[in-house]
């Protein structure tokens, strides 16, 4: 006999409810297995069917998991509980938006840092993928970002610098990382009717992970997020930023810290960009340019935790 709540009816198969909420397929998956989350009926064939309330506290869960919630906190609650939750995390006046401060100390994500090191040390891409893949299910998206993703670029740049790792050991985590931020990036479902937003490094910053968490950080506060890449001229900036109307262009600073042309670059992109298009930078490096970042007239922003928090402040009403 069907529901008399039509909400509570069966109907959507998990690839549907993974579109609408912007969560993978696999982490739907593991928040049910690890935390009952939801519980989906199954069919005679056992593939799994959500109701439109399962898809809505699945939504609601990403949202409060993407504002540093844990899913392991979260689980335990009714849907009207995570619903007031939600309000209050999102409904915050721009008035009372504080200025983030350090990030909190990485223990929870230790031992995942340490699984993605030794998997990057043994260069076992099924092993580095597991790690990512579990470290997704168990961290809120910020923290998987700046305490998990950040420190382990840091860690592999650093000791192939030292010489414990090769290049083939850097070049190894970037290119896993880049296609796990990709994926993220898709899942975080960038939204059509949200405030324009471009991301890029700019021409001669070859190194576009830190752009790429840009991205998704973007992509997952409700931005229409245009991703470019790397190594993209000024006038092709403020191009893209023109056709999509873009509210802000967020660039990424990594490498190198003393490029000559760079300056001029920015120069170029802040002649260019439209009238009331904001400009934010971030990076590892952007410290090194912070000079000419003022005198364009563009942001500096030492983290993403900034970056959320700026583009937060500009979506407030």
């Amino acid at each position: 006999m069907p529901p008399e709540d039509p909400a509570l009816e069966p109907r959507h198969p998990i690839q549907v409810v993974a579109r609408h909420t912007g969560l993978s397929a696999d982490v739907i998956r593991a928040w049910e297995r690890r935390y009952s989350a939801v519980c989906p009926q199954r069919t005679a064939t056992q593939r799994r069917l959500y109701s439109d309330a399962d898809a809505r506290r699945l939504l609601l869960l990403r949202r409060l998991t993407e504002s540093g919630h844990r899913i392991g906190d979260l689980a335990c609650l009714g849907t009207d509980a995570l619903a007031a939750l939600a309000d209050g995390a999102v409904s915050q006046p721009a008035s009372t938006v504080r200025e983030p401060g350090p990030p909190p100390a990485p223990s929870s994500s230790s031992p995942l840092l340490d699984a993605c090191l030794r998997a990057v040390r043994s260069l076992d891409g099924v092993a580095f993928e597991r790690a990512l893949a579990e470290a997704s299910v168990q961290l809120s998206l910020p923290v998987l970002l700046e305490e998990l993703i950040a420190p382990l670029l840091g860690v592999v740049g650093q000791r192939w610098r030292e010489g414990p790792l090769r290049v083939a050991h850097e070049h190894f985590a970037s290119a896993h990382l880049r296609s796990f931020l990709g994926c993220t990036l898709v899942c975080a479902a960038p939204r059509a009717d949200g405030p324009g937003c471009v991301v890029a490094t700019p021409s001669g910053q070859r190194h576009e992970l830190g752009a790429l968490m840009a991205a998704v950080v973007a992509a997952s506060g409700g931005w229409s997020t245009l991703y470019l890449g790397a190594d993209v001229p000024a006038e092709e900036i403020a191009f893209a930023a023109r056709e999509r109307g873009a509210v802000c262009v967020v660039l990424s600073i990594c490498h190198p810290a003393d490029d000559p042309g760079l300056p001029s670059e920015l120069r170029r992109l802040a002649d260019r960009i439209a009238p009331g298009t904001s400009v934010l930078v971030g990076g590892s490096a952007h410290s090194a340019y912070h000079r000419c970042i003022d005198e364009a007239g563009m942001r500096c922003l030492p983290s993403l935790s900034h970056l959320k928090a700026a583009l937060d402040e500009m979506r407030a009403p």
